[in-house]
């Protein structure tokens, strides 16, 4: 068969599945890794993209592939976020505990529990929930540069996340935290 018949019959296949899960529009298995998703739709794309076709199929072919190809790209994006948020960080902890409690070992610490690593208010948690998204996305990279034992890193981060929420009490008490320790330092 010719590179234009097997497009079209993709299509039409895919086309035909309607409102299949994701997994069978890329065809790979339900518990497919994230990796074994993107080979499967890198195969697709090189093989019925669009752009590849444009001269070479009439309007109505073009039109049933673009459609089936977006309809897979769809299913790609929708795994692809469920494979990401099973990768990403754990969330904030919701028992009450402030970032200075979360520290992998390497980082900033002092012999003794200080006041700063006791449980924060019970609040907390709440409070971290509730801040905006980027304030979150700022908060995450900054625990990651304090897991690192990067405390610059993580204070910016944290003064980042304020600037995205400057009402966020928790991100000011984290602030403070990291700086009581970053002054313990020697």
């Amino acid at each position: 068969m010719s590179v234009r018949s097997d497009v079209l019959l993709w299509a039409q296949r895919v086309l035909a599945k309607g409102n299949a899960p994701a997994h069978q529009l890329l065809e790979v298995k339900d518990d497919a890794t994230a990796e074994m998703v993107s080979d499967a739709f890198q195969k697709i794309a090189r093989m019925a993209h669009p752009d590849l076709h444009r001269n070479g199929l009439s309007p109505e072919d073009l039109e049933s592939v673009t459609s089936a190809y977006s309809r897979v790209a769809g299913a790609y994006q929708e795994m692809r976020s469920q494979r990401m948020t099973t990768t990403r960080m754990r969330p904030i902890t919701t028992d009450s505990q402030s970032i200075a409690t979360q520290r992998m070992p390497g980082q900033l610490r002092s012999k003794e529990p200080t006041a700063t690593e006791q449980p924060a208010a019970p609040s907390s948690g709440i409070a971290a929930q509730s801040m905006s998204s980027k304030a979150l996305v700022y908060y995450r990279k900054a625990e990651l540069a304090l897991r690192r034992g990067d405390a610059k890193g993580g204070i910016l981060q944290i003064k980042m996340a304020i600037a995205a929420d400057p009402a966020s009490q928790f991100l000011r008490q984290a602030l403070g935290e990291i700086e009581a320790e970053l002054a313990k330092k020697p």
